[in-house]
């Protein structure tokens, strides 16, 4: 159903209406994104802010260990960590850059966005290469299939 051989007759409603949701927010996010901009203060203090950052970091971090671990395995599943795992370093490196001061501390943001892209990308390179060269259903060690 996802990856097209199934029929336009065959996708359940349940299905179609997802779709049409996931559809309609995005339109939706548009227009609220554009309030946002205009209504935000320029600065905030957050209170927990060593705690979202440190938080953050680990989860990176466990998804970095479950990609790197089904990889090795080299099971098809590990497309689940890898892609959530490379998102969260491009938010964090979003984040890391626009929350920057200017001078050093700008500085070691950009270097380390450089750091977080190449390391999203490798996420995403190792699901392709996994996903194309173990045929489907198969783990090569430790799964009974």
């Amino acid at each position: 159903m996802l990856t097209g051989s199934a029929s336009d007759t065959a996708v359940k409603p349940a299905f179609r209406w997802l779709v049409r949701l996931i559809a309609v927010s995005a339109v939706v996010l548009l227009p609220w994104a554009a309030y946002l901009a205009l209504s935000l203060p320029a600065s905030v203090s957050a209170r927990h802010w060593p705690v979202a950052w440190t938080g953050l970091d680990l989860v990176m971090a466990a998804g970095l260990a479950a990609t790197a671990w089904l990889a090795v395995r080299r099971d098809r599943r590990l497309a689940f960590p890898a892609v959530s795992t490379a998102t969260l370093l491009l938010v964090d490196a979003w984040f890391d850059v626009c929350t920057a001061p200017a001078g050093s501390a700008l500085v070691m943001a950009l270097a380390d966005m450089c750091v977080e892209i190449s390391v999203a990308g490798g996420c995403l390179a190792l699901t392709a290469a996994v996903w194309q060269s173990t045929p489907y259903g198969t783990v090569l060690q430790g799964g009974a299939r």
